[in-house]
């Protein structure tokens, strides 16, 4: 994995703070520019390897949020009432990243996405729960990971995918017990190590305006 947690500021920077630890590692890993984060109606764009296309998959809700408030680490919170839309700051050669922030228990359980691609491609839904979109000779040209979520307590909460009407349906199983909030799709870069281990409250971003964040071993679930 390469590490481009290089420069980060104090995690008060912006309107939106963030207390929760998991959701300010994820925040806390800044590229190296510092690029404007995409608005979520700008979807995010997946292309084939071999140049054949693209799919965009845009959150059907994205068109009705506003410009959204400044939060740590050069992020953007859209707040939704009982949720938060969140696209953290990124290095613009992997892309956006958009995270679903559920806050309470009357949060929806179910999020749809848009899907734009040539018309002679589908999608289809593999049994490891990521999704493989098809071109029109049938090969998996593009992949979508399947998405994951952890709860306040660490806990990991099932998620999982369903193509409904053309539509990737996100959809949340929250137990009983399931502590919130839940982040859906943090990036994991951010919050695993090279070795494997989740990053957990233990773990403090070092802060330094303006400077080069220092390798610290991060203490871990599995330490």
């Amino acid at each position: 994995m390469t590490d481009r947690r290089r420069r980060t500021f104090d995690s008060r920077d912006g309107d939106a703070e963030v207390v929760e630890p998991l959701l300010r590692a994820v925040l806390s890993y800044a590229p190296r520019d510092e690029s404007p984060t995409p608005h979520p109606s700008e979807g995010i764009v997946l292309g084939a390897e071999n140049g054949s296309g693209t799919i965009r998959l845009e959150l059907v809700i994205a068109g009705d949020l506003d410009s959204g408030i400044p939060g740590p680490f050069g992020s953007r919170f859209y707040e939704c009432g009982s949720f938060e839309v969140i696209v953290p700051q990124r290095d613009p050669r992997d892309g956006a990243l958009l995270m679903i922030h559920l806050l309470d228990a009357s949060a929806p359980r179910k999020f749809e996405f848009v899907t734009s691609m040539p018309p002679s491609w589908k999608l289809r839904l593999e049994s490891d729960g990521s999704v493989s979109v098809l071109d029109e000779l049938g090969e998996a040209v593009i992949f979508i990971g399947r998405p994951w979520a952890f709860d306040a307590d660490l806990h990991p909460v099932h998620v999982y995918y369903t193509i409904e009407n053309g539509l990737l349906v996100q959809n949340v199983q929250a137990e009983a017990d399931t502590g919130y909030p839940i982040l859906i799709d943090p990036d994991p870069d951010a919050i695993i190590t090279g070795d494997g281990r989740l990053v957990t409250e233990a773990w403090t971003p070092r802060l330094v305006a303006g400077g080069v964040v220092e390798e610290v071993s991060p203490r871990s679930l599995s330490s």
